[in-house]
């Protein structure tokens, strides 16, 4: 708690989801440029203090950033949902149970495929629902690609991949470096 003169008292307040909320107890008024100069200077500072946290939405338009045209990632309540288009139209969902993903060691990028593998565990079997929505059809699958449009260093939509898994599956999970 810092106190000013005028017995103007600031509280900064702690993070709720990411976010830090700054309050202001003003016991006598200032005069209206004081008081905006102020709220001014305090808000830089608990923005500088703070770098900016990677979050679930940020993570997922990042990698739909780098995800080829025909593939889009969807973050959901409790799992990923990657819709794959021909002629403009979804024609095959996977559902990825983050829990059952192997972030380690199952989420690469492959060179060969143009893709951003992601695997589950090896005791976890074929964790991955593949719905193909012309047939109808549901089949479990123990991978799914992520095919991208990167050529070079595509490691940062590899380490997004992994830190949009570890999101889900671990609740105290801060990023504030970017990816790239």
């Amino acid at each position: 708690m810092i106190t000013l003169v005028r017995n103007l008292t600031l509280t900064l307040s702690s993070k709720v989801k990411g976010q830090t909320y700054l309050r202001m107890n003003i016991r006598t008024s200032l005069k209206p440029i004081q008081s905006l100069a102020l709220i001014l200077v305090t808000t830089f500072i608990s923005l500088t203090a703070h770098g900016q946290e990677y979050d679930v939405d940020y993570t997922v338009y990042f990698i739909n950033k780098k995800l080829d045209k025909k593939c889009a990632l969807f973050a959901e309540k409790k799992n990923l949902r990657v819709e794959f288009y021909y002629n403009g139209e979804a024609a095959r969902i996977d559902y990825i149970f983050p829990e059952s993903i192997d972030f380690e060691k199952g989420v690469y990028y492959s060179s060969e495929e143009g893709a951003v593998i992601v695997s589950c565990y090896e005791k976890a079997g074929k964790c991955i629902e593949r719905d193909i929505i012309k047939r109808d059809v549901k089949m479990l699958y123990a991978r799914t690609n992520l095919t991208s449009e990167c050529t070079d260093d595509c490691g940062a939509l590899e380490e997004a991949v992994k830190h949009l898994i570890q999101l889900y599956v671990f609740d105290n999970v801060v990023r504030t470096e970017p990816f790239e």
